[in-house]
């Protein structure tokens, strides 16, 4: 996406009738958050991370509606989730049938979701329920469900520059009462996991380190360019829970102040920081 193209995508956005009509409301400003959503035993626990996401909640209103992009949704293309009604998806392999019996099912919103895919070029409708990166964390922020829900896929062919400009688009949302969560982690190298460590690996302090220093500084280039680094390939093998970062921080305005509401890392260098914006 060049400068000229994400200049007039916003043009359209904004001239848009759906956009016209949320404009109409009063407006309800709402943070944006990145998760570090960890471990799907993070859904039955009751520790620290899990009391942070029950208390972050109560800090802003109620959101209209909230739109997720989560790690477990990585596609060859754009997709957004245009369901009515929701179903759990359980995308995660041996693990405790508790885990199993739990739903968390909100309403979606379909008028979003087709006003958003109307306006990105090369973007397409899917019917989708919520993937684990996103209900094992609404389930302690809004255990309700009550909140028209979507998601968001992420596209593995586009840039990291892209990724950040389309969050760009979304960013006037935020004025109208509508929650972006970014839901992915800092660090994510399962294959280096130790749960029995003692102390977290250096690499993984360094890295996260880093990343905290960017975004307080909002000097968001630094985390588009992070690829570039050979730490880079140690903390993501695989960059799916990374990129939701870069929407958080896509959606990050001037003014916005930066809280960091969880800070830990866990099993030896699995991240779980998590960042309020606005």
């Amino acid at each position: 996406m060049t400068r000229k193209e994400f200049l007039k995508l916003t043009t359209i956005f904004l001239a848009s009738p759906f956009y016209a009509n949320i404009l109409s409301k009063e407006k309800k400003q709402m943070p944006a958050l990145f998760i570090g959503h960890g471990s799907p035993m993070n859904i039955i626990r009751d520790n620290s991370f899990t009391q942070n996401l029950k208390n972050i909640s109560k800090t802003f209103h109620e959101p209209n509606a909230i739109i997720v992009i989560s790690a477990h949704w990585y596609e060859n293309e754009t997709l957004i989730s245009n369901s009515e009604e929701q179903e759990t998806i359980y995308d995660f392999y041996n693990f405790p049938d508790e885990l199993y019996d739990i739903t968390y099912e909100p309403k979606g919103n379909p008028d979003l979701a087709n006003h958003i895919s109307n306006i990105l070029e090369n973007s397409r409708l899917e019917d989708r329920g919520l993937d684990h990166g996103a209900w094992s964390i609404l389930k302690h922020l809004y255990p309700n469900a009550n909140i028209p829900t979507f998601q968001i896929s992420i596209n593995k062919n586009l840039s990291y520059q892209q990724h950040f400009e389309f969050a760009k688009l979304l960013t006037k949302l935020r004025e109208h009462g509508i929650l972006i969560i970014g839901s992915g982690n800092i660090t994510h190298n399962l294959r280096l996991a130790n749960r029995y460590a003692q102390k977290p690996d250096n690499w993984a302090v360094v890295f996260d380190n880093y990343v905290k220093q960017s975004f307080s500084k909002k000097a968001f280039l630094n985390l588009v360019t992070l690829r570039d680094e050979p730490i880079f390939n140690i903390a993501h093998p695989y960059d799916d829970h990374y990129i939701p970062l870069l929407y958080t921080a896509g959606v990050t305005k001037e003014d916005d102040k930066i809280e960091y509401f969880h800070e830990e890392i866990v099993s030896a260098n699995i991240s779980m920081r998590c960042i309020k914006v606005g």
